[in-house]
């Protein structure tokens, strides 16, 4: 008899036993979860930041100076289409010609100078490294008449940044490099000294006519002796 008591509490306490437990799952399981589900985590999430966006046409303009270097930027921008022209306003010059990507810009010329700018809403700020130099900048919006201006004779070809101001900066390319210093094959094979010294310097350059004449998107100037007239840069010109 006390045998068979025995055997009864014990399968009692052993019945009541698993009921607490159960009741102690389920109460846990229905209590609130801290631990975010896959979507929850993805919702709350901040948005990932966006560019800010060139406007659809537009012109910019810097002077800046390294180590006593002065150097004029010009960058003009028509949708996805960007050409830029920095020059010393004496022997120097460089065109890039690309496109920008969600308001940035990253181009290197054909004589290996490279310019990189973020767009911020108002300004360019940017990068130049032109024949071994970095040049910061920060390129301020301007319009008509000021801008980059072009003109070609003879094989000759005048640049000219005109500020805001009036003030002008421009640069002659009158040659000085064959078609033989573009074949890509030797080109690869040279470093970044050996471009500048066979290639990059070899162009003969001089600063262009500062007197110019402004009026409906053209420039007018001389080149040796030469009245000419140049056309305002924008974003899609292009030539060799």
């Amino acid at each position: 008899m006390l045998v068979h008591m025995r055997k009864n509490l014990r399968t009692l306490f052993i019945g009541v036993s698993a009921m607490i437990a159960l009741g102690t799952l389920t109460a846990c399981s229905s209590g609130s979860s801290t631990v975010a589900t896959p979507s929850q985590a993805s919702t709350s999430a901040p948005a990932p930041a966006t560019a800010t966006p060139f406007p659809a046409s537009a012109r910019y303009m810097a002077d800046t100076e390294k180590d006593g270097k002065k150097m004029a930027i010009g960058i003009s921008v028509d949708g996805n289409s960007i050409t830029a022209y920095a020059c010393n306003g004496v022997d120097d010059e460089a065109w890039f010609f690309g496109n920008q990507a969600d308001g940035a810009i990253n181009i290197t010329s054909k004589f290996r100078d490279n310019l990189n700018a973020s767009y911020t809403g108002s300004d360019l700020k940017g990068a130049l490294t032109m024949n071994g130099v970095t040049y910061d900048f920060t390129a301020a919006p301007v319009s008509s008449p000021a801008g980059m201006y072009t003109a070609a004779l003879d094989g000759v070809r005048a640049s000219w940044i005109v500020r805001p101001d009036g003030s002008v900066t421009g640069v002659q390319f009158n040659g000085g490099i064959t078609g033989r210093d573009f074949e890509q094959a030797e080109l690869q094979q040279l470093n970044t000294i050996q471009f500048q010294n066979q290639v990059r310097n070899k162009r003969i350059l001089q600063q262009a006519d500062q007197s110019v004449k402004l009026a409906n998107n053209k420039l007018t100037s001389r080149i040796n002796g030469t009245e000419v007239t140049g056309d305002l840069v924008t974003g899609n010109t292009r030539f060799a």
